[in-house]
C-alpha cells in the first residue's frame, strides 16, 4: 500500500516538474514583452536579453551646454583610475569627458566603447500613455468590441438552434447532414475566400463589418454546433417529455429547460468566439480599408509599421491590447473548462 501511495506521489511530483517547466517556457516570452514595455530607445541591447530595462546613465553638467541637457556617463580610466565622466563633446579624434561634479575638469581621450557605458535600471512608465496618445486604440477598442459583441451573440445563438434540431429531433437524413457539417471543418479557409469575397462585394459589404458579423448568425462554425449537440444528447429526453406535458412548445423547452443546463457550454463558444475575434487579423485585413474601422489587430499591425524602431512602444501597445482577452479567459476559466469536457464525453 505504502508502495503504491510513494509511486503516485512520484507521479504527482513529476508532473508538476514537467508543468512548472512548461510554464517557465510559455511565460519567459511574455515576461520579456512586459519588461521591454518599459525599455525606451535608449535601453541597452545585451546577449542573452535582459528582462530588466537597462538604459545608460545620464546626467545634467552644471552650467555646460544647452540648459536642461543630458550626458551619458561613461567608465573612463584616468591616470590609472576608473572615473565616471560625462561624454559633452568631440574634438577632433578625441572625445570630451567632464566630471559632472566639477565641469570645470575635463579630459581629452580617445572614444569609449558602447561597454563602456555606467548601466542603470530604469522603467518607463510614459510608454503605455504614449502609446495610446500616437494611435486611435480607443477607437479600435470600439469597433473590435462591436465586432466582438455582435458575432458572439450570433454565433452562440445560431449553434444553440442548429444543435438543437441535430440533438432532440429526429428527421430522414439527420446523421447524413451532421457530417456533412462536420467535414466543412476540414476545408481550409482560403479555399472559400475568393468566393465569399466576390460575392460580399457584389453585395456591397466591403469595407464594412457585415462580412465579419452577419455569417455568424448562420452557424458558419462546425465546432460550435459539434460541442453545443454532444452536450444537449447527454440530457435525458424525460426534460423533453415533462416540458411537452406542461404544454411547452420546441422554443419554449429550448428556453427554459435546454439553455439553462446548457450555460457551461454556451460560454465556452462565447469565449471562444469573443477571443477569436479580439484577435482577428486575416479577416479585418481582407475586408476593412478605412483606417478609422481598423480592428485592434490591425491597429497594431499599423503602430508597429509606423514604430517598428521603438521596441519600448510597441511592446507597451501589445500588452494593453492583451489585457481584456487575458482578464476574460481568466474570470470565466472555470466555465471554459466545464463546457469543453462536458461536451467532449456525453452523448
Amino acid at each position: 500500500m505504502r508502495t503504491i501511495e510513494s509511486l503516485e506521489r512520484r507521479r504527482k511530483i513529476i508532473a508538476l516538474i514537467i508543468l512548472a517547466l512548461g510554464s517557465i517556457f510559455i511565460l519567459y516570452p511574455v515576461a520579456g514583452m512586459l519588461c521591454n514595455s518599459f525599455s525606451s530607445k535608449t535601453v541597452i541591447k545585451t546577449v542573452p536579453a535582459s528582462l530588466i530595462p537597462i538604459e545608460g546613465k545620464q546626467v545634467s553638467v552644471p552650467n555646460y551646454g544647452t540648459p536642461g541637457k543630458k550626458y551619458f556617463l561613461y567608465n573612463v580610466e584616468v591616470n590609472g583610475q576608473k572615473r565616471q565622466l560625462a561624454y559633452v563633446d568631440k574634438e577632433d579624434k578625441m572625445w570630451k569627458y567632464v566630471n559632472p561634479d566639477n565641469p570645470s575638469e575635463f579630459y581629452l581621450l580617445p572614444p569609449a566603447t558602447p561597454d563602456m557605458r555606467v548601466r542603470t535600471v530604469k522603467f518607463n512608465w510614459p510608454n503605455y500613455s504614449e502609446a495610446l496618445k500616437k494611435s486611435p486604440f480607443p477607437r479600435y477598442i470600439l469597433n473590435t468590441l462591436f465586432i466582438l459583441i455582435i458575432a458572439t451573440v450570433g454565433a452562440v445563438l445560431s449553434a444553440t438552434l442548429v444543435a438543437y434540431g441535430f440533438a432532440r429531433f429526429k428527421f430522414k437524413g439527420r446523421n447524413t447532414l451532421f457530417i456533412l457539417l462536420l467535414s466543412t471543418m476540414m476545408l481550409p479557409s482560403q479555399v472559400t475566400l475568393i468566393p465569399s469575397f466576390v460575392m460580399y462585394n457584389w453585395l456591397g459589404w466591403y469595407n464594412t463589418y457585415l462580412p465579419l458579423t452577419v455569417p455568424a448568425f448562420f452557424a458558419c462554425s462546425a465546432m460550435n454546433v459539434f460541442l453545443v449537440r454532444q452536450f444537449m444528447m447527454g440530457l435525458p429526453l424525460e426534460l423533453d417529455e415533462a416540458a411537452k406535458i406542461d404544454g411547452c412548445g420546441p422554443l419554449r423547452i429550448l428556453w427554459s429547460v435546454i439553455v439553462p443546463q446548457a450555460k457551461p457550454v454556451l460560454l465556452t463558444i462565447g469565449l471562444n468566439t469573443a477571443i477569436f475575434w479580439w484577435n482577428d487579423y486575416y479577416y479585418a485585413l481582407i475586408y476593412i480599408q478605412d483606417k478609422m474601422k481598423y480592428t485592434v489587430s490591425l491597429g497594431l499591425q499599423s503602430f508597429n509599421a509606423l514604430y517598428f524602431n521603438n521596441s519600448g512602444l510597441m511592446a507597451a501597445a501589445t500588452i494593453m491590447m492583451m489585457i481584456p482577452p487575458v482578464i476574460i479567459f481568466f474570470a470565466f476559466q472555470k466555465y471554459f473548462i466545464q463546457g469543453t469536457v462536458i461536451s467532449g464525453v456525453k452523448g
